[in-house]
């Protein structure tokens, strides 16, 4: 089913999705002015993949989400424009916190260069709190049932209409996939190496631009993108008490293995225990994900087990079984 044309949509609406275009291209232009106008040295090759590239294409992947399917789109958004503040602040403000300064020279030749990626961080983070603002307004989230309720309709006509809120079920495993990983990474830095915070989180940065700690995000982020789908494809079927509980169960089934063997392999890197095998911990990250499929089973299960017992009882199931 197409979307209505643009002109058909009302004006806040036209205005979420001009600010989904103007991010991308202003996400486009920040990595790609400083280093042509004036020229500045590109960062390691996998850099531009590991930011410029998500900073890009997310926002257009919501566009086309938004068009499609509301629902998706709208949470979509609000779970990924906080991260995207959160991550230009980090960039922005953690050299001025370091203990080891950053080696850059005196004079610095790229100084113009660094400003303009700068400024062009402060305007995306501007654009991007404006159209957080757009899109929890009203009028949005009207537009954005009714879209729903109407394509549901014609869809599934005998399918219970989901709420607003069921319908964003699938963001919360995304939220833990996508900082869980780098939190764990970053607690064991600085608890077992020692290294100052800001530091650490330096490092994890750097690490991400060589594209290392991209490359393990995305992988670590295979179950909870399972249970984003499995929430995502259930809102409406079950009721709201059972999708909830299985989702948050699922998560808690996926941290129950992923931090302590993260925890683990990460320990393994960072600690000067002598003969301590330094490839244990990238088998550790390569199996983990998948053996976490089969514990977020098991956390869903026991969701849908409370789940049952707060709709009927405890008595009643033990009457079925």
């Amino acid at each position: 089913m197409t979307g209505p044309g643009f002109r058909d949509l009302p004006a806040a609406v036209k205005a979420v999705l001009i600010l989904f275009i103007a991010k991308a291209t202003l996400a486009f232009l920040e990595y790609v002015v400083p280093f042509v106008a004036p020229p500045m040295p590109l960062p390691f090759a996998r850099g531009i993949f590991s930011f410029a590239i998500p900073a890009v294409f997310i926002p257009l992947v919501l566009y086309w989400t938004f068009r499609r399917s509301p629902a998706t789109g709208y949470w979509g958004t609000i779970a990924y424009v906080p991260l995207s503040v959160l991550a230009n602040a980090i960039l922005v403000f953690t050299p001025y916190f370091l203990v080891r300064p950053l080696d850059i020279p005196n004079p610095d030749p790229y100084a113009l260069a660094r400003n303009l990626e700068l400024w062009g961080r402060a305007i995306t983070t501007a654009v991007s709190l404006l159209l957080l603002a757009m899109v929890l307004r009203r009028t949005v989230r009207r537009w954005v049932n009714q879209r729903e309720e109407l394509i549901l309709s014609q869809r599934y006509p005998s399918r219970r209409s989901p709420s607003l809120a069921e319908r964003g079920a699938w963001v919360l495993p995304i939220i833990f996939g996508v900082i869980t990983p780098t939190l764990v990474w970053l607690a064991v830095n600085v608890v077992v190496g020692g290294t100052p915070p800001a530091d650490a989180l330096m490092d994890t940065l750097l690490e991400h631009l060589k594209g290392r700690g991209f490359l393990l995000d995305v992988f670590s982020l295979l179950p909870f993108v399972a249970l984003a789908i499995i929430s995502h494809y259930n809102a409406g079927r079950v009721p709201g008490i059972t999708l909830w509980s299985v989702t948050i169960g699922g998560i808690i089934g996926i941290l129950a293995l992923l931090i302590p063997a993260y925890w683990v392999a990460w320990d393994t890197i960072y600690n000067d225990v002598a003969g301590d095998e330094k490839t244990t911990g990238a088998l550790v990250f390569f199996f983990t994900p998948l053996y976490c499929l089969a514990t977020m089973l098991g956390g869903m299960l026991l969701g849908w087990v409370m789940a049952r017992i707060m709709r009927r009882g405890v008595d009643d199931i033990v009457d079925d079984i």
